[in-house]
């Protein structure tokens, strides 16, 4: 059975992010981790923000699918801020590394991808209004992504008793968006 190398450097990569900061991550550790050459690394991607950026866009991709196939806002609501407080010691171990200032922006293009595509794909979950001009739907985009990352970020003990009620508010907030 061929074996898809990306996503064999991909696990590799994503097993040792858990058990180190990324500032010591190395590709010299990936490809021992892997069990392959550092040619064969450098065939699949330039460098190890590249390596981040593409395991974020897969994590992306699966994480709306799921999403999306939420039955209500709260339930889309609930299932986002889960994958992100349960990804969130990978996200605290990424941003402040070496390559803060090449993954923070990746990280938010993300965020905002996903709001965009959240959007586009549910009417039922719009995040934004209809009537808004498209510099004021970037704008708004860019605002929900900059506080979902602040949200996840800030998170604490008190917060997760209360999400039924966070998610609950956040709906509204939504629900009730300007129009």
């Amino acid at each position: 059975m061929p074996i898809d190398m990306k996503a064999a450097i991909c696990r590799s990569a994503s097993e040792l992010l858990t058990k180190k900061r990324t500032k010591k991550l190395t590709v010299k550790d990936i490809v021992e981790e892997c069990g392959i050459t550092r040619q064969t690394f450098y065939y699949h991607f330039q460098d190890i923000p590249d390596l981040i950026c593409y395991i974020m866009e897969q994590g992306s991709k699966e994480l709306l699918e799921n999403c999306l196939a939420q039955p209500t806002l709260e339930d889309k609501i609930r299932y986002l801020l889960s994958v992100a407080l349960n990804a969130r010691p990978l996200i605290q171990r990424t941003i402040p590394s070496s390559y803060q200032s090449e993954l923070e922006p990746l990280l938010l293009e993300q965020f905002y991808s996903f709001f965009d595509q959240l959007t586009n794909e549910s009417a039922s979950s719009s995040l934004v209004s209809d009537s808004l001009t498209a510099s004021q739907r970037k704008l708004l985009l860019r605002y929900h992504s900059l506080a979902f990352l602040g949200l996840v970020r800030t998170w604490s003990k008190d917060d997760s008793a209360h999400m039924d009620e966070i998610v609950h508010d956040l709906a509204q907030f939504f629900k009730n968006k300007t129009h």
